[in-house]
């Protein structure tokens, strides 16, 4: 077993989201897994497997839960199989999960991976869930499994302190906070998952599928710069091609012992 970890969408500001990238022949048990991710202890941990040149199946683990995405992990996985003596000059890699088919590019020193958009549906914030957000809302979203919160500004969503007990009770995978960005950056975001064990995501690319067609149609433009507000803060270019979403970030790894955080 081969673990390597991974900070992807940092650069000389922000120091991104970790993942940790474990490569196997063969899958261990789910809870196996599970117990490798939890001690790890980092946001996400992608287990890999070849299946075919330059194809792999994946799945990922929050120190406390399966879960069925997680693009940053993804990223992760790609940057280290580039790598690989098996993929010389390879610029495309295949993840095949139990929630569909992803694609990793090699762009220049940036990975780009394409996922499904996820449609939203406007609706009023569910009880309490601005409480627990200790914030007002512009506007509320609902998707199969997050909902999202639009703020006014920049530093309102920066202002936001969470209640994750009470947003953990809420009946959703996550709670994404946005607002319009400012600076070249067209749209900033929070996400938060305290149900999966994960309070404050740095930098989720699940929620971009939703955050990009929701500001691509409100500023009239497919590609967009975001910038994610947490802790660690990590900045994606994100193009809204109709049905899908393509996510640009950097991936940089991390020296062999330099340590999970």
């Amino acid at each position: 077993m081969h673990t390597q970890i991974v900070d992807t969408f940092a650069d000389g500001r922000f120091a991104g989201n970790p993942a940790a990238v474990v490569r196997r022949s063969d899958f261990p048990s789910g809870e196996d897994m599970q117990a490798e991710a939890h001690r790890i202890g980092l946001p996400t941990t992608a287990f890999v497997v070849p299946v075919a040149p330059a194809e792999y199946r994946v799945r990922w683990f929050t120190p406390y839960a399966e879960i069925n995405l997680c693009g940053h992990a993804t990223i992760a996985g790609a940057r280290c199989l580039f790598q690989d003596a098996d993929n010389a000059g390879a610029t495309r890699l295949t993840f095949v999960s139990e929630n569909g088919v992803l694609f990793a590019e090699r762009v220049g020193d940036l990975v780009a991976i394409d996922l499904p958009t996820s449609a939203l549906t406007p609706c009023d914030p569910p009880p309490g869930l601005l409480a627990a957000l200790g914030t007002d809302a512009v506007g509320c979203a609902a998707a199969a499994d997050d909902v999202l919160v639009e703020l006014r500004s920049v530093d309102e969503v920066t202002a936001v302190r969470p209640d994750f007990a009470a947003l953990a009770r809420l009946p959703f995978r996550g709670i994404i906070v946005t607002a319009p960005g400012e600076a070249g950056i067209d749209f900033v975001s929070r996400t938060f998952f305290p149900s999966l064990g994960v309070d404050e995501d740095q930098v989720c690319v699940s929620a971009h599928c939703k955050l990009t067609p929701f500001w691509a149609a409100r500023l009239g433009r497919p590609v967009l710069n975001a910038l994610q507000l947490s802790e660690r803060g990590g900045r994606l270019e994100v193009h809204d091609a109709g049905d899908r979403v393509r996510v640009l970030g950097t991936a940089v790894l991390r020296p062999q012992g330099s340590g999970r955080h």
